[in-house]
């Protein structure tokens, strides 16, 4: 284990949690639309967000409706849930935000995940809707009831729905060419906006209405599947255990780019709050519950991590000459595969794993219909790393992370001396 994994060991033995960190997780299979079918993963997606951000924040609130499959995949969550109404998403967010406002009163940063997985859909007027059970929660309400009055210095909006980007954007809104622009319709426009919310950060699904990438194989969203592999550590691409919205960006991107399909290319906006472009989403160094997966600089290609009940957690396709640390539940047996091979893994809460003593041996798998195996062919299938990064910052116009320890310290060893 050379070059940068060492620190990052030293940085998880010697890390200190810097701040406090919360979650709000909402999952909801049921449409609202008679004509649209319900979703058959938003549970399980929520489920496995809420095992991602529970090992690493301070109270963690789910709220879903798991279905029986999905009990048995997450023993013991059921208990932990409450319903994805109205009244209980803001009952979650009341006492999450008084949490932060206590951290702000001592001097505390905080720092709060929304996340939601479910049914969405844009009004007549342009408005994007997200569908609890119980209702719509409108773009206006999100804005003046959660976004507008948060406490938390950062707040990271997740949202996989259909039409979610103009759940955040004030852009979704369309009036007609004849309607006079008033000064309270725009002052209501420009208040409803990330723009005036500096300490937000965006990441959503621009998929169209009632098209859904949903995947039986992993038992997820593709959607979310991808993000949270990347808050998992996969898309750190300068081995500083933080993931920033330019790699998650750039991570999602790599893990689409094969897929020539429309129908099945998975489609995200990345907004990262303006005041700090380069904040992080996640910093893996930091102490958590999590088990982690140290991936030395030698390994490359296609794996994905995969438990005793068959739950895909992460999946990457890393590029080689960069190690990689990857946190993941460690709650059960847990299997490193690719197409052809499988590692067991056996870890607990907080232990570590170096990939490269892990004893490989042959496995057998079978594709099941077409989109499966467009699926298993082209998602990932895109290698990345540096030099994938490199390139989508240069035409994204994303503010790019640091320079890795490595390469700070080869810059240095190549600069000429001044006597």
């Amino acid at each position: 284990m050379s070059g940068v994994l060492p620190l990052l060991l030293l940085a998880l033995a010697g890390a200190s949690p810097q701040a406090k960190s919360y979650a709000l997780v909402v999952g909801n299979n049921q449409s609202l639309d008679p004509k649209v079918a319900d979703l058959r993963f938003a549970d399980d997606d929520a489920a496995r967000y809420y095992e991602l951000f529970s090992a690493r924040t301070t109270d963690a609130r789910l709220l879903t409706v798991l279905d029986q499959a999905s009990q048995k995949l997450y023993p013991g969550l059921a208990s932990k849930a409450r319903p994805p109404t109205k009244v209980e998403l803001l009952r979650a967010f009341e006492a999450l935000n008084a949490a932060a406002e206590a951290d702000r009163a001592q001097g505390t940063d905080s720092t709060l995940y929304f996340v939601f997985s479910g049914h969405g859909r844009r009004t007549a007027a342009g408005d994007g809707t997200i569908q609890l059970v119980d209702g719509e929660l409108t773009r206006d309400e999100f804005f003046e009831q959660i976004v507008g009055r948060s406490k938390a210095t950062w707040l990271h909006v997740i949202v996989d729905a259909c039409d979610s980007y103009f759940f955040v954007n004030a852009r979704g809104v369309q009036l007609p060419a004849s309607a006079p622009a008033t000064e309270a319709v725009a002052a209501h426009l420009a208040d409803h906006s990330l723009e005036r919310h500096p300490n937000v950060g965006a990441i959503v699904s621009t998929t169209s209405e009632q098209e859904s990438h949903e995947w039986q194989a992993i038992g997820s969203g593709v959607f979310s599947h991808q993000v949270r592999s990347a808050l998992s550590g996969a898309a750190d691409v300068n081995a500083d255990g933080r993931v920033e919205y330019s790699e998650l960006a750039a991570f999602v991107a790599a893990a689409n780019a094969q897929v020539t399909d429309p129908r099945q290319r998975v489609n995200v906006s990345v907004h990262p709050a303006a005041l700090d472009r380069t904040v992080p989403l996640v910093d893996v160094t930091l102490p958590s519950t999590s088990a982690h997966l140290l991936l030395p600089r030698s390994l490359s290609g296609h794996y994905w991590l995969e438990d005793e009940l068959g739950v895909r957690v992460v999946e990457f396709n890393k590029e080689a000459g960069t190690p990689l640390l990857i946190a993941f539940p460690g709650t059960r047996t847990t299997w490193l595969r690719t197409e052809a091979q499988e590692a067991r893994l056996s870890p607990r809460p907080g232990e570590f794993v170096d990939a490269s003593t892990l004893t490989f041996s042959s496995l057998a798998r079978a594709a099941k219909g077409a989109t499966d195996a467009i699926f298993r062919q082209r998602l990932f299938a895109e290698a990345y790393g540096p030099r994938f990064y490199q390139g989508f910052v240069s035409s994204s116009g994303d503010v790019p992370v640091a320079p890795s320890v490595a390469e700070q310290l080869r810059s240095r060893s190549a600069s000429p001396r001044v006597p």
